[in-house]
């Protein structure tokens, strides 16, 4: 005798099986989906974050071409920024920015962004070099310094005001002192600097320049450094904004000193440097700022790398 199956109960079985292997189908094909999409999504961001990468070098290498040329002067006090230049390549932006951190420090930076084509997700890369300053002298901290003490006539006049607005961010210290004694600054070499002689110019002059002739003539107005390898004779007026500085000493020899800034003298061979009757020596660290800062080069530089996603 044999059993006899109901049909009806082998297609319900049937249809339980098919059911069951669409199910596990389905799920084969969901994993495969979502490991091809997660495989893409990756990809897609690692090509968003090269790119990223890649234009912000070449940002940051615009930006290095730009402060060489000089962009950098512009940013006369510690705390200012600038952005050098901005565009768009393909589906991203990029910038290059500059700042002064200090008196002696800038940040150059290359910044750029890329879209991945993932939803509400971009690339980013933040390039970073930072640049010391570099200064043949350091920030004068009196009105008059020299190796020796300076011989002040009495009728001369060496005066260190208060500091008030601008002047006091120029400082290094609270009270610069009205004279001081120094060694002359290492490494200042004023025969790098173009030279002039003083005897054939007519008319005021603005930047830093070498003095070919120890001896002041006739009336001479500088803005910015007045340098000299040897002694200075000041047989005729000399009026100056920026720095003063010699080698040997700063003498009177009838001529009249005027001066906003500072003066320094290295007093070579062992002598006085003096202010005559009349003569007169005002500080100010923002005139000396400026003067120094055309004297200033760029340093070697260190560099630092930002990568984000968002």
């Amino acid at each position: 005798m044999s059993a006899h199956t109901d049909p009806r109960s082998r297609r319900g079985t049937a249809l339980l099986i098919a059911v069951a292997i669409s199910a596990i189908a389905g799920v084969c094909v969901l994993a495969l989906w979502r490991s091809a999409a997660g495989a893409r999504r990756i990809d897609a961001l690692e090509r968003a974050t090269a790119t990223a990468e890649s234009t912000a070098d070449s940002a940051r290498a615009l930006a290095f071409a730009l402060v060489d040329a000089g962009a950098w002067r512009r940013l006369t006090q510690p705390g200012d920024t600038a952005t050098l230049a901005a565009g768009g390549v393909g589906r991203g932006r990029w910038q290059t920015g500059l700042a002064r951190l200090g008196w002696q420090t800038l940040l150059v930076r290359g910044v750029a962004s890329s879209s991945s084509g993932v939803p509400s997700v971009m690339a980013r890369a933040d390039r970073r070099t930072l640049i010391p300053l570099q200064t043949p002298l350091r920030m004068p901290v009196a009105a008059i310094t020299g190796v020796n003490a300076w011989i002040v006539d009495p009728t001369a006049t060496v005066e260190v005001p208060a500091a008030s607005g601008p002047e006091r961010r120029c400082r290094t210290v609270e009270q610069p002192a009205a004279s001081g004694q120094a060694p002359f600054p290492a490494g200042f070499d004023p025969r790098r600097y173009p030279s002039i002689d003083p005897d054939t110019v007519r008319d005021s002059l603005v930047g830093v320049f070498r003095m070919t002739r120890p001896r002041v003539t006739r009336p001479l107005s500088v803005e910015g450094m007045l340098v000299l390898d040897s002694e200075l004779v000041l047989g005729a007026d000399l009026r100056l904004t920026g720095v003063l500085v010699a080698r040997g000493s700063i003498l009177n020899a009838g001529g009249r000193l005027t001066v906003t800034g500072a003066v320094i003298a290295g007093d070579m061979g062992g002598g006085h440097s003096t202010l005559g009757p009349g003569d007169r020596v005002r500080y100010d660290a923002c005139a000396i700022r400026r003067a120094v800062e055309r004297v200033t080069r760029l340093g070697p530089s260190s560099a630092w790398t930002h990568l984000s996603l968002f």
